[in-house]
């Protein structure tokens, strides 16, 4: 590390120089440490009254704040009227004031400047990305559970604006090996009848930050007019937990289709739960249990037997659902009722990316 060589001074006259030499050393940390600004506004500057001489009192006038810029120029007043440049001279540096004649005691002398303060943005910057470290080595914690407890995988998937992303696979490969779009890397369902005030809660991994404009839902039909919402909650070991953000509520005429409501989400990489929160109760559309991301159990007991035919040594469910919850805003914490649920098609719902 390379260092100014001061050397200690002998007894000696201290020159310009040797000050000048510590003020660019100063300026040098300043420049590397990205040092921050504030305002001060009617600041009050303490006269200097303690000179021998008593008709130099009264014109030196120091603040307790220091280090001021002179880009803009500091602005001095006398008793809250503006003083005029030309009956002073400034150091801003050292936060002090001269004035060519003595000045009233009974003056007050204020100023108006920006300041250097002791908070470094780089070290803000730092400290922001060392904080950050827990919840990065959390996320991937998270993710490496959900892939431990996946045998089918959840590989990295990074949506292209439009994209609709759900709690569908994503290890499945879009293209087949000739070169065409395989259309069976997703399968839909139709029809999956769901009661109303139930929330279902699905898995929902993101690689990378993710921002989202619309949240959507398939109404296949219903009796009357649908309304729901759709919620993000966040992870608490493979369970939904706390509730991040929940869309506006949408509404579906009976006969169904698309229902589609504007939002503002993004969302850090990281381990979530899309859930949907139904009003009423309907028939919806979404993705058959193939194409959905499964919780899974593996039981080595159950596999390990020398049996035939052996017993299932799988457990496997789509989500969390939670049933009896009075539609409105989606609950805070997800319900402590909700349990694991396996079903054979889900009616899920979906995000839009931006």
């Amino acid at each position: 590390m390379a260092q100014t060589p001061y050397r200690d001074l002998t007894s000696q006259d201290i020159l310009s120089a040797h000050i000048s030499g510590l003020q660019h050393d100063i300026n040098k940390m300043q420049a590397v440490l990205e040092m921050k600004t504030a305002q001060a506004t009617g600041h009050v500057l303490k006269p200097v009254a303690d000179q021998d001489d008593p008709t130099i009192r009264y014109r030196i006038y120091e603040g307790t704040i220091r280090n001021w810029l002179d880009n803009p120029a500091p602005v001095i007043y006398r008793n809250g009227a503006r003083v005029d440049p030309s009956e002073y001279e400034i150091s801003p540096a050292h936060g002090v004031v001269v004035f060519h004649e003595q000045q009233n005691l009974n003056n007050t002398i204020t100023a108006d400047f920006t300041y250097i303060t002791n908070v470094s943005a780089w070290r803000q910057s730092i400290d922001g990305s060392v904080g950050s470290i827990p919840s990065l080595q959390q996320a991937v914690d998270q993710h490496s559970l959900l892939l431990a407890n996946n045998p089918a995988g959840v590989e990295p998937f990074y949506p292209l604006p439009g994209t609709y992303v759900s709690h569908f696979r994503r290890d499945y490969n879009p293209i087949n090996t000739d070169g065409t779009a395989n259309v069976n890397s997703h399968v839909p369902a139709f029809r999956i009848l769901v009661y109303g005030n139930t929330i279902d809660a699905f898995p929902f991994p993101l690689p990378t930050k993710t921002r989202f404009n619309k949240a959507a839902m398939k109404l296949n039909s219903a009796s009357t007019n649908v309304s729901l919402r759709i919620g993000i909650y966040r992870d608490n070991g493979l369970r939904p937990s706390k509730l991040l953000f929940q869309s506006p509520v949408i509404t579906i005429p009976a006969a169904g289709g698309w229902g589609m409501v504007d939002i503002d989400l993004e969302l850090e990489p990281g381990f979530y739960w899309i859930a949907r929160h139904d009003g009423a109760t309907a028939y919806y559309d979404g993705l058959s249990q193939v194409s959905a991301i499964p919780i899974v159990g593996f039981n080595a007991q159950t596999f390990l037997q020398d049996l035939s035919p052996r017993p299932n040594h799988h457990s496997f469910y789509g989500g969390y659902r939670a049933t009896n919850i009075p539609f409105g805003d989606m609950p805070t914490t997800f319900p402590a009722s909700g349990a694991l649920f396996q079903r054979s098609s889900y009616c899920s719902p979906w995000l839009v990316v931006a």
